[in-house]
């Protein structure tokens, strides 16, 4: 639009100047009219024909000729000025319209460049709460995967804390297993050399030789020799 504006301005400067240029052909044509029209009526009313005019000599017919001539060029000029005046005014109008649309589709399209990016800046607005929201609830499936899941790196380990200790067997348990019956063995190749007790790693020496079937009561404890005690003394604290 903005070049067509251009080229109906430059189109109308060049009807202007053709206006003016008829315009003034109309006027020197109808001054020309009159000077004959002087002339043929000085010569009429004195009988002198021909006249002379602008150097050139002319009958009484040719006087009508050229003011008849000069009369159609004058009115064809002015004519033509009509034409080109009115011609003038409807793009001069155009001109003014195209400059008015010009400058509303220049407002318009700001208008709309600042819509589009307000669009496009909701749009990613919008595109980005979803994606955080799909962040975060991927984050919440991680924490929940996490917490479900008791392998952990050291730190996650050591934050946890150690279970608790079972603790010691309580006495009633450690008194019922000391004093549990041992069934005698019968075997007469097993050997006289007792094994060292392990406990909790460290070796103890048997607590006192096996007695032979004789020397043991029907309860299985060592009987005393006579005129000597039994011996009361806890089989674990015996020296080897």
């Amino acid at each position: 639009m903005e070049q067509t504006r251009r080229e109906l301005a430059a189109k109308v400067g060049r009807l202007s100047k053709t206006a003016r240029e008829q315009s003034a052909l109309a006027e020197q044509a109808r001054t020309l009219a009159e000077q004959f029209r002087g002339e043929y009526q000085r010569a009429k009313d004195e009988g002198t024909f021909p006249i002379e005019v602008r150097g050139a000599a002319y009958t009484e017919p040719q006087v009508r000729s050229q003011v008849s001539l000069l009369l159609a060029e004058a009115e064809g000029y002015e004519s033509s000025l009509t034409e080109i005046e009115s011609v003038q005014t409807a793009a001069e109008e155009k001109i003014e319209e195209l400059a008015v649309r010009i400058n509303r589709t220049e407002t318009q399209l700001a208008a709309l460049a600042t819509k589009r990016e307000l669009l496009r800046a909701r749009q990613l607005t919008t595109a980005g709460e979803e994606l955080l929201a799909q962040v975060d609830e991927l984050m919440t499936g991680n924490r929940q995967a996490i917490d479900a899941n008791p392998v952990g790196t050291v730190r996650e380990l050591l934050a946890r804390g150690s279970s608790k200790p079972t603790g010691r067997a309580t006495d009633s348990k450690v008194e019922a297993f000391l004093t549990a019956k041992q069934e005698p063995k019968n075997d007469a190749a097993e050997s006289d050399v007792e094994a060292s007790v392990e406990v909790t790693g460290a070796n103890f020496p048997p607590a006192f030789p096996r007695q032979s079937q004789s020397q043991v009561d029907g309860k299985g404890k060592p009987r005393a020799a006579k005129g000597q005690k039994a011996n009361r003394t806890n089989p674990i604290f015996q020296q080897s």
